[in-house]
């Protein structure tokens, strides 16, 4: 199975916490913290990780007269029972993307099993490009992104060109393709795509 764990990154997910959670509350990751800041009549709730990276942003309406900027390691840090409540919900989020995420991934394992060998493949048939999977920070899928840059892009667009060429369709939905100014090309692949181009790719000499 494909291990991913919900990436840290400038996307960050953001959710309005608004909504009871009625699961068993979730303990706050060990390291972990949350940052409180309040602006006009609201406050700003940020899950850190153990690095400082921001993981999860949510909203508390109202803001309680007294709340002051402050970053806690402890539910138990927050007096106000309506802030630590949303602070609870900030964690169950969290918890709930990185399940989904995982769940995705497992299934991109399933359907890959030899995933690692042909992204071993893929380097290896264009030298000098950049294989990887990664995770959409909305849609919680797999992403496969693929990069090459002067001589190597050119390989890598003729091999995507064959393998649209292979689909029923022909289309490039769930595919983008961008080149920069500097020549550097980059392909991504939603999950179901990337799964596509990856089976046909096994087949290929």
């Amino acid at each position: 199975m494909t291990r991913l764990i919900a990436p840290a990154s400038d996307h960050t997910h953001t959710t309005t916490l608004e909504t009871p959670v009625r699961t068993s509350p979730k303990p706050l990751p060990n390291q972990w913290t949350i940052n409180l800041h309040p602006v006009a009549n609201l406050t700003i709730l940020t899950l850190l990780d153990g690095d400082g990276t921001r993981r999860e942003i949510g909203f508390h309406p109202l803001t309680p007269s007294g709340t002051k900027d402050r970053t806690v390691g402890s539910l138990e840090e927050i007096s106000q029972p309506e802030l630590r409540a949303t602070a609870q919900k900030l964690i169950h989020s969290y918890y709930e993307r990185t399940a989904q995420a995982q769940t995705n991934a497992d299934a991109f394992g399933v359907a890959v099993p030899d995933q690692r060998e042909l992204l071993d493949r893929l380097r290896s048939a264009v030298p000098g490009s950049q294989v990887g999977l990664d995770i959409d920070d909305e849609a919680l899928t797999v992403i496969l992104k693929l990069t090459a840059a002067g001589p190597a892009a050119g390989p890598l667009l003729s091999l995507s060109a064959r393998w649209l060429g292979s689909t029923a369709d022909g289309q490039a939905i769930g595919a983008t393709q961008d080149l920069d100014d500097d020549g550097e090309l980059t392909i991504r692949l939603d999950q179901s795509r990337a799964e596509n181009f990856l089976t046909w790719y096994r087949d290929q000499p």
